[in-house]
């Protein structure tokens, strides 16, 4: 069974169907500009279901969902007067009070560690903006949690800009008739550093998937429909960062789901319940509360402390190694590389080589404004090397390179398009072009073998242990918005590395999408340092013990992401 989502006494429900467009294959505004997906720009929007008299359509781009024509006024009005005179749906609940009180002690959580870290003031002397449909059982509760300055966004309110040190979103922005309109307002309102917490029932929630069409987040009153993906992206262009998603956990009487499925549009799923109601007897409505998933998700962001640039910039970490045959040439064609309107910085991590590796990069490094030299004292890896170039990052977009020349740099614009498209977050080159021996070795013919052979059991393995098909995970072109580093911790010092940050990241939520990528493998003899034994059982241990460890949020939030009451 599955809860009525975000299906929360926040937000009222749908009772009046509206009439239906007739579905085409692309919907265009003849104007262009009111047309505009609020998250990519594009103007291109493609059908997807009707359901409840509702129609529905998706951007081409990046797959934003919105209501479409949008209900008038004076539908919306009606809806809301119906809802008014249902006493089930006004009455707060015991559940809701409780999940209320959740959101503003997650709250509560995030502006204590900024006030230890002296980034805030206390909890109490925050002034904390709400922005909610129904405001009045968050400022119940805020106010009984000891919060003495909470101000109600609306669109006519006074608020001074830069006022305020958080921000608690409940079943809101999906609302908007522009989010982008609203969100930039929320951003102007937060000072440098606020906090915002944002609750919204979200398109890749598991209720979502299961119910589709019965899904009871499809009513009127939600003009939008966010995936984890477009709010990460249309959040990240609106001057916010440190981005963390974390599903909305609740606890429901039978009691609760029986009120709720009363009034919210008749589906497959609110007739079932209606049905159990019927037929249980009312002394286990109130039994033990079940934990069941939610379409709500809760999104933690900090307003950035500095403006956004104008211009994106890459960031592109370069490992170094023992590579005195190559580095230069390599060197030279990343620096040499244009990279669309993007601006571009070079961090090059030298690893101690024996070979003049390292006098060599401190000559071409010297004097290059856009380039970061890291020195290290002892080789330690190249997945140490790596870590220590992202903790180093100052960019927007993150490309891994490493310093020989076995890929093409001339790949770059290929490989950021998508990301700066808004089309994803997470970028893999892959180096396969239809063949399963990815790794020629003319000099070494049955070490490619077993390179190729490994490679197809490790990627099948991901694959399966991750719900993926993939075809070429262990790409060393891993391309990312530098934000889905937020609240990762990385361990692995070897080739492992490898599997660490796809593995952590596929599990904090970043579906990668692949593009062919030129490849020229190098053999073992030419310089290759992967190993045929060691390396492979560090691989497998990666594959284990990643797939099991905790991926939380980040320490500073630890304490927030605790279950509700």
């Amino acid at each position: 069974m599955t809860t009525m989502t975000g299906e929360s006494d926040l937000a009222p429900p749908a009772t009046a169907p509206l009439p239906t467009a007739a579905p085409t294959a692309r919907s265009r505004d003849d104007d262009g500009d009111d047309d505009r997906c609020a998250v990519c720009g594009d103007h291109a929007w493609n059908y997807v279901m009707n359901a409840h008299g509702l129609t529905f359509f998706a951007c081409e781009n990046c797959r934003l969902m919105r209501l479409h024509p949008p209900p008038s006024a004076k539908t919306l009005a009606a809806i809301e007067k119906q809802a008014g005179a249902t006493p089930t749906f006004h009455e707060t609940s015991a559940e809701e009070l409780a999940r209320v009180r959740a959101y503003w002690l997650h709250l509560r959580a995030q502006l204590s560690a900024a006030a230890g870290g002296g980034s805030g003031c206390t909890p109490e002397e925050s002034r904390v903006l709400l922005f909610s449909s129904r405001p009045e059982p968050l400022l119940q509760v805020g106010g009984e949690l000891g919060f003495r300055h909470i101000e109600v966004f609306s669109a006519d309110a006074a608020l001074r800009d830069g006022g305020f040190d958080a921000c608690l979103a409940v079943f809101a922005l999906e609302r908007l008739a522009d989010p982008t309109d609203g969100l930039a307002r929320l951003h102007r309102l937060l000072r440098p550093g606020g906090r915002l917490l944002l609750v919204a029932p979200l398109l890749d929630s598991w209720p979502a998937r299961f119910c589709r069409t019965a899904w009871p987040e499809l009513r009127p009153e939600n003009r939008f429909y966010f995936s984890t993906h477009t709010l990460r992206t249309l959040l990240l262009r609106h001057g916010f960062h440190r981005l963390w998603f974390e599903p909305d956990r609740r606890r429901y009487s039978l009691a609760h789901l029986v009120r709720q499925a009363r009034v919210y549009p008749s589906t497959w799923l609110t007739r079932s319940l209606r049905t159990l109601g019927a037929c249980v007897p009312a002394t286990w409505f109130d039994a033990l509360p079940l934990p069941l998933p939610t379409s709500a998700f809760l999104l933690s962001a900090t307003k950035k402390s500095a403006p956004t640039a104008a211009r994106p910039k890459l960031s592109i970490v370069m490992p170094a190694f023992n590579e005195m045959a190559t580095f230069e040439e390599c060197f030279t064609a990343v620096q040499a590389k244009e990279v669309g309107d993007m601006d571009k910085e070079i961090i090059v991590v030298e690893s101690n080589s024996r070979d003049g590796t390292r006098e060599l990069a401190q000559r071409l490094c010297a004097g290059q404004g856009n380039v970061q030299l890291i020195l290290q004292d002892r080789a330690a890896g190249k997945g140490n090397a790596v870590r220590a170039g992202l903790a180093a990052v100052t960019g927007d977009i993150v490309l891994i390179q490493d310093a020989d020349l076995e890929y093409d740099v001339n790949d770059y614009d290929e490989l950021v398009k998508p990301i700066l498209q808004g089309r994803a977050a997470f970028v893999l080159g892959s180096r396969h072009s239809g063949s399963w021996k990815l790794r020629k070795f003319n000099d070494q013919p049955l070490v490619a073998t077993f390179f190729n052979l490994g490679h197809l059991f490790f990627c099948a393995s991901i694959n399966w242990l991750y719900g993926q098909s993939l075809k070429d995970p262990f790409t060393m072109y891993k391309v990312f918005q530098t934000d889905c580093l937020h609240g990762l911790e990385f361990e692995c010092n070897r080739f492992d590395f490898d599997f660490e940050i796809l593995i952590k990241l596929l599990r904090k939520g970043y579906q990668p999408i692949e593009l062919p990528v030129n490849y020229q493998a190098r053999s073992l003899n030419e310089g290759k340092k992967v190993t045929a034994v060691r390396d492979p059982l560090t691989w497998l241990r990666a594959l284990v013990k990643f797939r099991f460890c905790r991926i939380g949020p980040p320490r500073e939030d630890a304490a927030a992401a605790a279950p509700a009451p």
